[in-house]
């Protein structure tokens, strides 16, 4: 397969194949990727900058293709800012940020624990069971966040909120909770009130 290819098979957006190899004994991929972008903004004085002061190769473990596994080895760059003097990585956007995994196998791999298990998990995607600890939990807690700022206050109660809370001896019952009646009772001949 050409390099083309292999970029748009693994589909990672500012990120280029330029090199694929077979693993140790014809068992899974291995592919350099290079970043597409030749600059990048300061997060000291926000100004761009193409200035690179070095290169480093980082493997980071990838969804399998084919069922055989495919570890990246991504050149990340370190860049220098020449207006404030300050140095600085740009990390890629897929990369989950502190491990060694892309974002959509951490995705992939906190889906099989919540049906599985941590081992199972590890045992399909070939990461010690550690590690896909520390990846669960990480995924878990941006779900958790992401949810929190999705959520939307309580506008309106259902039949079990005012239920409970008619049959809540501790504080008085809310003005939403007590039937409004807009009838009076009709009394059979003879009954007094």
């Amino acid at each position: 397969m050409d390099l083309a290819t292999w970029t748009q098979v693994l589909g990672l957006p500012d990120l280029e194949a330029v090199a694929a190899e077979r693993g140790a004994d014809g068992k899974g991929w291995r592919l350099s990727v290079v970043p597409t972008c030749i600059v990048a903004l300061c997060p000291q004085c926000k100004r761009s900058t193409g200035s690179r002061h070095l290169c480093r190769w980082q493997a980071i473990h990838d969804l399998p293709i084919a069922g055989q596994p495919l570890l990246l080895s991504v050149q990340t760059v370190e860049f220098k800012c020449e207006p404030c003097g300050k140095y600085f990585t740009v990390h890629p956007a897929c990369v989950l940020e502190g491990t060694h995994v892309t974002v959509r196998l951490a995705e992939a791999l906190t889906d099989c624990v919540n049906v599985s298990t941590l081992s199972a998990a590890s045992a399909t995607y070939h990461l010690p069971e550690s590690t896909v600890k520390v990846i669960f939990e990480k995924i878990v807690q941006q779900r958790c966040q992401k949810k929190a700022h999705t959520l939307k206050p309580i506008t309106k109660l259902g039949v079990d909120e005012i239920h409970l809370e008619v049959h809540d001896d501790s504080a008085p019952p809310s003005p939403m909770a007590q039937p409004a009646l807009t009838q009076t009772p009709v009394l059979a001949q003879g009954e007094k009130r």
